[in-house]
């Protein structure tokens, strides 16, 4: 494999590991900030959806209050005119958007009903002994069904026969400040879908409302094949468990087919009693399509990069090649060089010993000369000058094995010039030099 592909390779690996522990660290990150910031939304949202709630049941108290002081309903009452007073509190409940409004006697009997011709006792009614007592009151509450079939309003009941409502009830007194009687009306929330509805408009998400663990009135639109489409009403909320024992529970719920966030708060009559839930929550997908989108661009980015990386590496890493085969070049001269000094070296040693030898056979010729009686002048001056030539020899003979020594070094040298040339080669082609 050649340098360039090792490099670019190199380059790319690491490239796309950082992208990955980016995009995969990201997620997480995502992740746990984007529920944590999901989860104080879906709160905030449920405190909102509560502050709706209050509103109605303030709503229902006035509406109520001001009916109490009504001088067409005091008079009737005091004439005991229960035609008119139905047609009264017919035309106030409708008015006021109210499931049903009543009003009974000082000792709690009923005299009239907006939306039921039913009489009967309401002197039982904890919140009407309150009344007839001077005190205006108003709560949310659980209906029974003897309660709800006297409104004419049982139909609407829960699976229990009961219903949950928001209440009020004021005390009616005449002239002279004496309580005649009460008049009690309230919102059923069982299939009440208009508190509902107001607060998703207003705060986006989906609301609910619940009687026990059981939804009586949603926004929530399933996605189920059976019931595509339609509101999700009568059925049980399992993590529901917390807001009836007076806790408020945040995290997932799967309602009509969809997972939501959601925040369950319970819902307190006035005496501190819990009577039901208020469901608000958001989808988790919304979370999930901003950590895809999030995780998508970062992926994007990451072969963006890649490419630029790329773009911008191969003329580099192509110079760089460039460079290391030219240095690998000049190694192979210089060591092809040395070679060549190497080979010139080796025969000036070799000149060296045969000269040696002639000067030997000169000396042992000049003693032979000398052996058999052949004395001149000239003779003696060639043995010197034989002497002389044998001394310098012994210089140039140490000279000659020192140069070997060093010719040997040489020698090694060249060997790993080669090598590096050949490493070199291998490094940037990617095949043996």
């Amino acid at each position: 494999m050649s340098l360039r592909v090792r490099l670019l390779g190199t380059i790319v690996g690491a490239i796309v590991l950082f992208f990955v522990v980016i995009v995969v660290a990201s997620r997480i990150a995502l992740q746990h900030d984007l529920f944590a910031l999901g989860e104080t939304q879906v709160t905030n949202g449920a405190g909102a959806f509560g502050g709706y709630w209050d509103s109605r049941k303030d709503q229902i108290r006035l509406l109520v209050a001001q009916d109490a002081v009504s001088d067409t309903l005091r008079k009737a009452l005091q004439a005991n005119n229960v035609a008119a007073l139905q047609d009264q509190l017919s035309n106030a409940a409708r008015t006021s958007g109210l499931s049903f409004l009543t009003i009974v006697d000082v000792h709690g009997n009923v005299i009239a009903r907006a939306s039921g011709p039913l009489k009967g006792s309401l002197k039982s009614n904890a919140m009407i002994q309150r009344a007839l007592t001077g005190e205006t009151v108003s709560t949310a509450t659980l209906l029974d069904h003897g309660v709800l079939a006297g409104e004419g309003i049982a139909d609407q009941a829960g699976k229990d026969g009961q219903g949950l409502a928001l209440v009020a009830a004021a005390p009616i007194s005449d002239a002279n400040e004496r309580t005649i009687g009460a008049i009690y009306g309230g919102i059923l929330m069982n299939h009440y879908y208009d508190l509902v509805d107001q607060a998703t408009h207003a705060l986006g998400g989906s609301s609910a409302i619940l009687q026990g663990d059981t939804i009586v009135a949603s926004t929530i639109s399933s996605t189920l094949a059976a019931t595509e489409g339609t509101r999700t009403v009568d059925v049980q909320v399992p993590n529901s468990a917390d807001a009836l024992a007076g806790k408020s529970y945040t995290g997932p719920d799967t309602q009509g087919g969809t997972q939501f966030l959601v925040h369950i708060d319970p819902i307190l009559d006035d005496q501190n009693k819990v009577v039901g839930a208020r469901w608000y929550g958001t989808p988790i997908s919304t979370i999930d399509d901003i950590i895809n989108h999030t995780t998508q661009t970062l992926a994007l980015w990451g072969v963006i990069a890649a490419i630029l990386a790329l773009a911008l590496s191969i003329p580099i890493v192509q110079r760089l090649s460039n460079i290391i085969a030219t240095r690998s070049q000049q190694v192979r001269s210089a060591a092809k060089e040395l070679s060549v000094v190497i080979v010139g070296s080796e025969v000036s040693g070799d000149h060296v010993s045969m000269t040696k030898a002639a000067v030997e056979r000169s000396g042992k010729l000049i003693a032979e000369l000398a052996a058999e009686g052949v004395s001149s002048p000239k003779v003696a001056e060639l043995r010197a000058v034989n002497e002389e030539l044998e001394g310098d020899m012994i210089v140039i003979d140490t000279l000659s094995q020192e140069m070997s020594s060093r010719t040997q070094q040489a020698v090694n040298r060249v060997n790993e010039l080669n090598d590096v040339a050949a490493g070199l080669t291998q490094l940037v082609t990617g095949e043996a030099g």
